[in-house]
């Protein structure tokens, strides 16, 4: 749309000392002005030029951008009655918008870029799309996103449409502010909105408003917690969010726009249905009268004041018929408000939490109230519409979550809810007809920003998102926000920080919870097994920090402060929480063997929770010299999560003394052990060193040896002196090992001690058509990595999804509609094969690890059915049971995964066709662990044994 070359039909709004006019109607809607001046704004950030605003077209130079609504804009009117425009389209059509090139369009103009609307919110997204074109980022300002400078602007001739949008009311919920957003609005950016107590006031909703337009949401649920002053205390924010075009509504627990936890100034007692109803209806009817002329979407229902259950009723029907004459009188003063009928004023009921039992249990609803479908408060949408409910006219929408303040942990530090995920939720809930309301909670508005954009971004426009890639999406905005072609490494570096917090969000290194709040527990990264699991997450993190830093180095310096905050700040504080939890748990299992190193660690832990209140003190008070002082916290809420970690430290013998520890192995190495200790097996075809720690436990250097039984047993290095501790590598030259089983000693010596370790190796004749074998005990595949696919009975199938993996970067979805039979047996489903060699006959477990979604509604369970060889399949359910309180649940959400587990018999052995059957819509497979002896050790499960040539 824009060029810096134009050619002789294209429009300039800057070339040289031509500067386009910005042409608004006075008489058009207030947020049609509010763009139009934000338009010149933008125009001048990125050529320096200020275009004149005018009022009238006789005014005008012959060169104007003319924004307006059709039949509301004189200008617009008179330019839409030359024979080329096709502005007059947008009759009758919801905020949808055009900008189109017009040459000689009235007298006074020779050429225009005609930017039309077709009401007062089109208007606006037309506006601030230009502006977004033009090179400034709907980021500018609240992620100081540098604009794109440029000495000549123009529009390439020609038409360009958009909407309307696919879901109608799109938006977003301010919430848990009390750390970030309250305190920053309080005491730095608007203390003048705060002068009587703490809140957010009408400065801050200003540039709220503009950031909802410039991403084309349209819907507001105002910051609400305890400690806030309450949205309509301030006089001015209804005119406000009317002259902005937005709409008002309020949270699941604020019934008829009411923040009773600010506004409710009885006792708490008295927030009773049953024993003061007359008191609360007329608390509501105030409200309502007092709002009715502006766009609302009024929430119906009761909860307690704050997020809680409704009070009242001693049994659940007596709840429920207290709940259902609540919404009854609500609609009562609804009607009673309006000069429309109750049916046509805009309303949801949240089923959130306990609210969606009392729905199922009988609450009745009216068929034009949108029931809005919440998610688990952690990504994972709890329930969506059956078919009959998709009949309502009131229609379905979705409150979604990228940040949280509750069980079984709060995430409200840093923002890591994949993209890829609310992809896959969010069209799964469109496709299953909730498209009339979504909003997000994204706490603070940072630094959900990325994420916030997305999900609006999806809300605008269903199928153009849902047929990218949210890696090319994630590439399409970094090259947006940063210049210097580092699009997709940083794309690249997103999403491997959304796959490490996948199998777990840095708010949840701590393996404690809330409610009540527990200490940090011992994380379950195991430090001995599988190559050391804990320092692979550890390293996988150091190099997502050096790749971002890199970038960071090259970018140009007025791209700093918007990478910090949008990439630089979470990664490095992510990278930190794991290293600070991990680091102190090494110290302290270290310390138990009597390794010196262990106070490295202790320090090396100390020192990344140091990092991370520097990160945040460099956010607040020196970052664009602390225009967000109070944003940043280094710890919500004061959880234990958050405090200085318990780490372990050893006196150090006087002088030298060795230890050996082996992979896998919790003892040290004492040496006249009768069967010394064996490292796990070296696999030919799936060829992975095992390691052998040696370590330090005295004041001095310990010089040390190893020794091999065999030539076909390699050592990373034969030997050397050990400060605190090294780490050896031990392999299997297969060049020169016999066939078959291979067994060998490496042997530590120092000091006139030897300590030896058994190292054994297998060169198994794996079945060619296998793709995977068992090593040590187990096989592990990623679940994308199948050996072949067949699509069900009705062509549907299997598709790799870009939700990440725990492990991998990609899932598979069983692709399904919603409407998909419920009774369908299992040789009818999608399939995945797996070809897994097995050396021995044996009872075999199976774990599927899947993604932790939820079964689609009601009458739906959420399936897959798993065999192996030739017995027939087992079929598991993966939905749970309950809501917040269930521990599957919990422990779900704060493992990334949903694992369900069935036992085999192997009756003959090699290579065996491991089948997957998805049998409900919405399952995501991450990975298969086939576990053939022994137990699994480890967090994620083994590395997969994919075979190599």
């Amino acid at each position: 749309m824009i060029t810096e070359s134009p050619r002789a039909a294209d429009v300039p709004l800057v070339q040289g000392r031509t500067v386009a006019d910005v042409y608004v109607d006075e008489a058009d809607a207030a947020v049609a002005g509010v763009a139009a001046s934000d338009l010149r704004d933008d125009i001048e950030r990125v050529t320096g030029e200020r275009p004149a605003l005018r009022h009238s077209l006789e005014d005008c130079s012959d060169t104007a951008v003319v924004v307006g609504t059709v039949g509301r804009s004189a200008g617009v009117d008179a330019c839409a009655a030359a024979g080329d425009s096709a502005a007059d389209r947008l009759r009758g059509q919801r905020e949808s918008y055009r900008i189109e090139t017009l040459r000689d369009p009235t007298p006074e103009l020779d050429r225009c870029v005609l930017v039309t609307g077709s009401d007062r919110r089109g208007t606006a997204y037309g506006a601030y799309e230009l502006s977004k074109r033009v090179g400034v980022s709907p980021w500018y300002w609240w992620a100081d996103v540098a604009p794109t400078e440029r000495e000549t602007v123009a529009v390439e001739a020609g038409s360009y449409a958009d909407g309307p949008p696919s879901v109608t009311y799109r938006g977003i919920f301010l919430n848990d502010e009390d750390w970030g957003l309250r305190p920053w609005a309080s005491e730095t950016f608007a203390p003048e909105d705060a002068e009587d107590r703490p809140g957010i006031g009408p400065k801050t909703y200003e540039r709220v408003f503009e950031l909802l337009l410039r991403l084309k949401a349209n819907t507001i649920w105002p910051a609400m917690h305890p400690g806030t002053k309450a949205f309509y205390r301030y006089a001015d924010h209804a005119e406000l969010a009317d002259r902005y075009a937005v709409v008002v509504g309020t949270s699941h627990c604020e019934p008829m726009h009411r923040n009773n936890v600010d506004e409710w100034d009885a006792p708490a007692e008295a927030w009773n249905y049953e024993t003061n109803r007359e008191r609360i209806v007329e608390y509501w009817r105030s409200r309502v009268e007092s709002v009715a002329d502006y766009e609302n979407v009024f929430t119906v229902g009761m909860r307690g004041i704050h997020d809680s259950g409704m009070p009242g009723g001693e049994t659940r029907g007596e709840t429920i018929d207290l709940l259902q004459r609540a919404i009854d009188d609500q609609r009562r003063l609804l009607g009673e408000a309006h000069d429309v009928p109750v049916d046509d004023v805009p309303q949801v009921f949240c089923p959130y939490k306990e609210v969606l039992d009392r729905y199922r249990e009988g609450v009745d609803v009216p068929d034009d109230v949108c029931l809005m479908w919440p998610d688990d408060s952690h990504g994972y949408v709890r329930e969506l519409p059956t078919e009959a409910e998709r009949e309502r006219p009131g229609g379905s929408g979705v409150y979604y979550h990228l940040s949280y303040w509750g069980r079984p942990h709060d995430y409200l530090w840093l923002s890591s809810v994949p993209p890829a995920l609310v992809k896959h939720e969010m069209t799964r809930a469109y496709d299953a007809g909730a498209r009339e309301c979504w909003v997000v909670n994204v706490g603070d508005i940072k630094p959900t920003e990325k994420e916030m954009e997305y999900f609006l971004d999806l809300a605008w426009d269903v199928e153009r998102v849902r047929d990218t890639s949210t890696d090319s999406w994630l590439t399409a905005w970094a090259d947006r926000e940063f210049d210097g072609g580092h699009a997709s490494e940083i794309a690249a570096i997103l999403r491997e920080y959304y796959r490490l917090a996948r199998s777990r969000k840095p708010e949840h290194m701590g393996w404690s919870t809330v409610y009540p709040d527990t200490p940090p527990d011992e994380p379950a990264y195991s430090v001995v097994d599988d190559g050391d699991e804990a320092r692979r997450r550890v390293e996988s993190f150091d190099r997502l920090v050096e790749r971002a830093e890199a970038v960071a180095d090259d970018l140009d310096p007025n791209h700093w402060p918007s990478f910090y905050e949008l990439v630089l700040y979470p990664v490095r504080c992510a990278a930190a929480m794991s290293e600070k939890h991990l680091h102190a748990a090494r110290s302290r299992r270290y310390a138990g063997q009597g390794r010196v190193s262990a106070n490295r660690y202790a320090d090396r832990a100390v020192a990344a929770h140091e990092r991370i209140a520097a990160e945040a003190r460099y956010y607040n008070e020196d970052l664009r010299d602390g225009k967000w002082d109070g944003m940043a916290s280094r710890n919500p809420r004061e959880l234990p999560v958050f405090a200085s970690p318990s780490t372990a430290s050893v006196t150090p013998y006087d002088g030298s003394a060795l230890g050996v520890v082996p992979e896998g192995h919790e003892r040290p190495v004492r040496g006249d052990e009768s069967v010394p200790p064996t490292l796990p097996t070296v696999h030919e075809r799936v060829d992975r060193d095992r390691f052998i720690d040696l370590f330090s436990r005295g004041t001095d250097p310990v010089e040390w040896t190893a020794e091999t039984s065999d030539d076909w047993i390699t050592v990373s290095e034969s030997g050397g002196t050990v400060g605190d501790e090294r780490r050896v590598w031990i392999g299997v030259d297969w060049a020169v090992a016999p066939a078959g089983r291979v067994t060998g000693t490496v042997t530590i010596a120092a000091e006139g001690a030897r300590k030896p370790v058994r190292v054994e190796g297998v060169a198994p004749a794996v079945d060619p058509g296998a793709d995977f074998a068992v090593v040590d005990g187990a096989a592990a595949v990623e679940a994308e990595h199948f050996s072949r696919a067949a699509p069900g009975a009705d062509g549907d199938g299997w598709a790799e999804s870009d939700v990440p993996g725990r492990v991998s970067g990609a899932t598979m979805a069983v692709d399904l509609p919603p409407d998909a039979p419920t009774d369908r047996s299992v040789a009818d489903a999608p399939r995945l094969d797996y070809e897994v060699d097995v050396p021995s006959t044996r009872t075999v477990a199976v774990e599927v690890h899947c993604v932790p979604t939820q079964a689609l509604n009601e009458g739906r369970d959420l399936r897959y059915a798993v065999g192996v060889g030739d017995a027939g399949p087992a079929i598991v359910s993966i939905d749970p049971d309950g809501g917040e309180h269930d521990p599957e649940w919990q422990r779900n959400v704060l493992r990334g995964a949903a694992i369900g587990t069935t036992t085999h018999r192997i009756e003959r052995t090699g290579r065996q066709t491991l089948r997957l059957w998805g049998l409900d819509p919405g399952l995501v497979v991450d990975r298969i662990v086939l576990v053939a002896d022994g137990e699994r050790s480890t967090y994620l499960g083994p590395r997969e044994t994919a075979v190599g040539d």
